[in-house]
């Protein structure tokens, strides 16, 4: 993940099966990123974003749950001024165990595999390996903390990230806050059964292999974006469907690498040992819209 992360965690942080009283089993995001400029140029570019991340977990007993799923990405936009429309896309296997370990104590463990790539290419690095363990503490029926690491494999190099967050839920259940740190978080407040308003924050890394051109260098894209972002959601048939529109900033930047021209380590937000060529001009943040639909099962109602 990343600071992927999910999406994957948003991806990839599985909501906890024993916390909340719901699953999120398929999420669907389009959203567009617009005129993002280029630095000492006048030249712009629209990114649009697609994410589809499905999840499903299969209860093995009242203690251990088998956590499956897949997570689609894909990225269109100019990564040079004036440059044709680049594909980068992601294919991310999630296969791992949701565990009961006592009553105020449980864990996701995950495995998270993917192939990222401009348009789906398989030569050189394109396949890069990740995993993701989590703790929750229960403290109350309403609260519960999260403690937890994500790493894995990029055409940077390795990343790694600490994660620390919690989940809460107000006794009128108007408030919800989940939160994963440096990840993703999420404040929302509901006015009734269908309609919400909240408050994202997500931030993640990504890298893609770009493809091959002969007698050219081989080339990779590392992504790297922050956004804050206001919503408004509204749900259907008894909080099964939820569509959510959302718009706010976003910091996404694409920055071109060299294969092999790499970072010692990644932790989090922090480069260390930076000496990379960067060979496109780098990007500047923009507003964005996105508008989203998400699946939701609730466990209390199986």
């Amino acid at each position: 993940m990343n600071k992927q992360i999910l999406a994957i965690i948003c991806i990839l942080i599985m909501q906890p099966i024993w916390a909340q009283n719901y699953v999120d089993i398929l999420k669907v995001n389009y959203g567009n990123i617009l005129d993002s400029g280029f630095e000492n140029s006048d030249a712009k570019t629209n990114v649009s974003l697609l994410d589809i991340s499905l999840t499903y977990p299969i209860k093995l007993s009242d203690k251990v749950a088998v956590v499956t799923g897949i997570d689609y990405t894909q990225h269109a936009l100019d990564l040079a001024p004036n440059a044709e429309t680049s594909t980068l896309n992601s294919i991310t296997l999630k296969a791992g165990l949701n565990i009961k370990h006592n009553d105020q104590w449980s864990g996701t463990y995950v495995v998270l595999p993917k192939i990222a790539s401009q348009d789906l290419h398989t030569d050189g690095d394109h396949l890069f390996f990740g995993g993701l363990a989590l703790l929750k503490y229960q403290k109350s029926e309403r609260m519960q903390y999260r403690f937890g690491a994500y790493a894995s494999s990029e055409a940077f190099g390795t990343f790694m990230t600490p994660i620390l967050g919690l989940y809460y839920q107000s006794e009128d259940k108007h408030w919800e806050v989940s939160a994963s740190l440096p990840i993703n978080a999420d404040v929302n407040y509901s006015f009734n059964d269908a309609m919400a308003i909240g408050l994202g924050f997500q931030a993640f890394v990504r890298s893609f292999s770009l493809e091959r051109e002969v007698n050219a260098p081989e080339l990779y894209a590392q992504m790297s974006n922050i956004e804050f972002a206001p919503y408004v959601q509204h749900s259907f048939l008894d909080k099964s469907i939820l569509v959510r529109l959302q718009a706010g900033y976003s910091t996404a930047s694409y920055e071109v690498f060299e294969e092999g021209d790499t970072l010692p380590i990644r932790v989090s937000a922090f480069e260390f040992g930076d000496g990379r060529d960067l060979l496109n001009p780098e990007m500047n943040g923009n507003l964005f819209v996105r508008v989203g639909a998400t699946y939701r099962f609730h466990l209390d109602k199986k």
